[in-house]
């Protein structure tokens, strides 16, 4: 079943969240005395487990599993409850018009659209002035490979140490403001606080001496500031009242390889690409190389590469149809399969590590996401606060020296993981 999420910002419910808050508090007992709920502590687990997902989507959809029967491991339950009290929740605030609830369904041809919930203004209007301090009962999480579901585990030297490290983060998050203003820099257009930065990890199967996963797979961060639509709005971040500056690894998942396999990173700018005595646009190569990265086969590579470029012609976007108008004028004189190629060919010093399929290209992510956090941490223990979407960080902009700094001498953390790549 492919389900389809038609708001590209929706969130995922997080079961992990909780809050010490005496206004969230006060909050779900005026929605509890509201409601026509009969078992008090459950349900007003129910409601405040909700309503802090609702204040972490920042206004967005959060997705929501309607199964009653919903069992949540308890290192990922901060409040620990099921299924069937977030939905008799839930149900009771769309009653009484607090929150919007799309109800999931099947679609023809094996697809779906997920279950989602979403405040209305009146309970927005309640949400504003609460300060919610999230304290969410894990930071270090890892699902199954190939779905979503999130699995237990026995701590590791690797994942108590990642915990300490988000734990001082977050601290450290909660104590600055973080807005998102608009272009003259004096209208605020979105709060971005109250957020909790985890790490999500991926089990593909390799474990260490104790028989527990290595960790060495996914390990992404995901946050309200990595929603927004790209680095131009997001140049409009302020921490604390100051202007901030986005700052990113280069050619970041390639030269993660290099650094590994190599010890240095690629000289010069390894999507440069000519094909005969026609120059391949930088974007169509780092789109091949990706994406390369995460599949099996040389057709497998193209016709994700068409996928991708067929959602930018649908775009809006004046700089995604100049894209598409680009790749369907190279699609008329070259092939995909040439255009890769070339680009193994001018990487032949790490081009093994391609073709393999996500097994790889989720590992080059965990190193990619180790290196960024190894930046982050020492950002931390220096009180800079730092946004993290991906490969790159925003800081105020009077901290960009000490970034630039870190981001050229940090160095992978754990360097079995490096060996694991080889």
């Amino acid at each position: 079943m492919t389900f389809i999420d038609k708001d590209p910002d929706t969130k995922n419910f997080n079961y992990t969240l909780d809050s010490s808050s005496a206004g969230l508090t006060a909050l779900v007992d005026k929605l509890y005395d509201e409601a026509t709920l009969n078992r008090k502590q459950i349900h007003k687990k129910g409601l405040k487990l909700i309503l802090m997902n609702l204040i972490a989507s920042k206004g967005s959809k959060v997705l929501i599993s309607r199964d009653n029967n919903l069992k949540v491991i308890q290192r990922y339950n901060a409040l620990g409850v099921g299924g069937t009290a977030v939905n008799t929740a839930t149900d009771e605030l769309e009653r009484l018009g607090y929150i919007y609830l799309i109800t999931g369904k099947n679609l023809p041809y094996g697809n779906g659209i997920r279950s989602s919930i979403q405040a209305t203004d009146s309970l927005n209007t309640l949400l504003k002035p609460i300060t919610l301090q999230l304290v969410p009962s894990e930071l270090v999480l890892i699902r199954e490979g190939g779905s979503k579901k999130l699995i237990d585990y026995t701590d590791t030297p690797r994942t108590v140490r990642i915990r300490k490290e988000l734990t001082a983060y977050n601290k450290l998050l909660r104590s600055v403001n973080i807005e998102l203003r608009d272009s003259s820099g004096l209208t605020v257009l979105k709060d971005l606080n109250h957020q909790v930065v985890q790490r999500k990890f991926i089990d593909n199967g390799e474990v260490d001496s104790q028989g527990q996963p290595l960790f060495n797979s996914g390990g992404r961060s995901y946050s309200a500031w990595s929603s927004l639509s790209g680095s131009d709005e997001r140049r409009h971040i302020y921490i604390d009242g100051q202007k901030t500056v986005e700052v990113d690894y280069q050619a970041s998942a390639l030269n993660i390889i290099y650094k590994a396999l190599t010890g240095v990173v690629y000289a010069g700018d390894p999507y440069t690409i000519s094909v005969g005595n026609v120059l391949i646009p930088r974007h169509l190569v780092k789109q091949i190389a990706t994406t390369s990265l995460n599949s099996n086969t040389v057709e497998g590579n193209s016709s994700a590469i068409g996928n991708a470029y067929g959602k930018l012609d649908s775009s809006l976007k004046a700089e995604d149809k100049l894209k598409f108008s680009q790749y369907k004028d190279i699609k008329k004189k070259i092939t995909i399969k040439d255009i890769l190629e070339a680009f193994l060919t001018k990487h032949k010093a790490i081009r093994h590590m391609f073709l393999k399929g996500k097994q790889v290209g989720n590992k080059v992510q965990c190193l990619e996401s180790d290196l960024v956090f190894a930046v982050v941490n020492e950002l931390t223990n220096r009180s800079i606060p730092t946004l993290t979407v991906h490969d790159s960080f925003i800081v105020k902009a009077t901290d960009k020296a000490t970034l630039d700094t870190l981001m050229t001498t940090k160095d992978f953390p754990d360097q079995d993981l490096v060996k694991g790549l080889i």
